[in-house]
């Protein structure tokens, strides 16, 4: 028997508020539409790159907020369509970086109204939607409403009209009235933080290392979508800077020396392209804006700066490094929440061959620490491949390596990272030399073979010390060879 499915008037704060894990997102949200109208605008021949610009204007007095940009608009004849349909997008998860149909109720939540206003070139009228979003809270109070459905509610807060409008002006805007407050929204500060880390803006000419990125990435096959953004009348870049401070303990003032660049395939296409600052690793990034690889699709962040701690052993060594992934590859899809990636076989192919690059990265690291932060001493040790080369074991935990006196509890607090990184890796080798020097024998045949515990091993010196003071020395050796190959 078939029934009418009705779809509850709650999905509506699924969709809204329950999407996101903050607030903030709502930005992300309207500039990923309005990049993916840029994209349309540049394949159309509307517009060259360098003209296209979003303006977001804030009114923290007012509580409003406004986004306007000037990429294609939407028909009249099929903005109300295009606007009111959820999860009905046209858009192509080939090529748009929303293609849900979702994303634009984003600002529901946050404001008494919503609306959004359009027009295309060449018509002489636009298209105004307004969603009443104080209405719609009150319709979402538990046994407070008849409506019960989606499509009951909408039709309770939407009106829809046209306006004048002159032929050559193309624009889609949103705008938000009563905007909560709580909601952080119309905090400038906090916009402009979300907004140079999110958005895809372009790298500040401050920033030396920009153009040498940008020539890489593009001999690799990337060229970086970029565009204008501005937040009350000022233009917005993104946070990298020539010099930055590392070490959450000695704030170190490091400088990016050389920028490298990874491409990353799967078969014969391009999945993925990597740049990361080469600097000299001296711990945390203390600046959050740029701290970690950041992950990006269309260059709109993915994520956060912690996004790709997984790919290192030791998590921590992300947040020691500057730089960029970009996403290519087609069949890598990010989700709903835009916080991570659908899981394919394309996504699990391109994380190991990250995790492989990671873990020659975190070598790296390691060897910059030995190198900066070890003694001629403990360097000796550290990298000793030949149990002569160290000292007696007891003067291996003297004074003179400085266990006691590195490991104090003032010094352990004012140290470095990259000291303690070296202290802590000399140690744990320290320990591994320290441990096959005690499993060592007088009897070579012993010594090379790996199946024998140390117990093993000091019992079978004891029994060849017996048949070597029995036997001649031929004699000898032929029983300690023949005894040996046994095990």
């Amino acid at each position: 028997m078939k029934r009418e499915l009705v779809i509850g008037k709650y999905t509506l704060e699924s969709l809204t508020n329950g999407m996101y894990a903050s607030p903030l997102d709502m930005y992300r949200e309207y500039i990923q539409n309005a990049v993916d109208s840029f994209d349309e605008a540049i394949a159309a021949g509307m517009e060259y790159q360098d003209k296209l610009r979003i303006d977001i204007a804030i009114n923290p007095e007012a509580k409003s907020i406004t986004i306007r940009d000037n990429g294609c608009g939407i028909k009249a004849d099929t903005a109300v369509s295009t606007l009111l349909d959820i999860g009905n997008s046209q858009k192509s998860n080939q090529t748009a970086r929303g293609f849900r149909g979702i994303g634009r109720l984003a600002g529901l939540s946050y404001c008494d109204k919503l609306t959004f206003k359009t027009s295309y070139k060449g018509e002489e009228c636009c298209t105004v939607i307004e969603y009443n979003a104080k209405l719609l809270r009150s319709l979402l109070i538990p046994g407070t409403s008849e409506s019960v459905s989606v499509e009951d509610v909408i039709n309770r807060i939407v009106t829809i009209h046209t306006e004048k409008e002159t032929a050559f002006r193309r624009y889609f805007e949103v705008s938000l009235e009563g905007v909560w407050e709580d909601a952080g929204l119309t905090n400038l500060d906090s916009v402009r933080d979300y907004l140079i880390e999110h958005a895809p803006v372009y790298y500040s000419s401050s920033f030396k290392w920009g153009r040498t990125i940008e020539e890489k990435m593009r001999l690799n096959g990337y060229v970086i979508p970029k565009y204008h953004i501005f937040l009350n009348r000022i233009e917005l870049f993104k946070a990298y800077e020539d010099t930055f401070i590392a070490d959450r303990v000695k704030r170190n003032c490091d400088l990016i020396q050389d920028v490298s660049v990874e491409a990353f395939y799967r078969g014969d296409m391009l999945s993925a392209v990597l740049w990361y600052a080469d600097t000299s690793f001296f711990g945390t990034i203390i600046d959050n804006l740029v701290k970690g690889i950041r992950i990006r699709q269309g260059n709109i962040l993915i994520g956060d700066k912690g996004s790709c701690n997984a790919l290192f052993k030791e998590e921590r060594f992300n947040g020691w490094m500057i730089g960029e992934l970009f996403i290519l590859d087609k069949e890598i899809i990010a989700n709903s929440r835009r916080d991570g990636f659908e899981k394919n076989a394309a996504y699990f192919e391109l994380l190991e061959k990250l995790k492989a690059w990671a873990s020659g990265v975190s070598k790296t690291i390691r060897h910059l620490s030995y190198e900066r932060s070890l003694t001629t001493p403990k360097k000796a040790i550290a990298e000793a491949e030949k149990i002569d080369d160290l000292d007696d074991e007891n003067a291996l935990y003297s004074e003179n390596y400085g266990f006691a006196e590195d490991y104090s509890e003032s010094s352990f607090i004012d140290q470095s990272e990259s000291d303690e990184l070296a202290e802590t890796d000399f140690f744990s080798k320290l320990g591994l030399l320290t441990g096959q020097k005690k499993a060592q024998t007088k009897y070579a045949a012993l010594n090379i073979n790996d199946k024998l515990t140390m117990e093993q091993r000091r019992i079978l010196e004891r029994v060849f010390d017996l048949i070597t003071s029995e036997y001649d020395q031929l004699t000898a050796e032929s029983f300690v060879n023949t005894i040996s190959k046994k095990f």
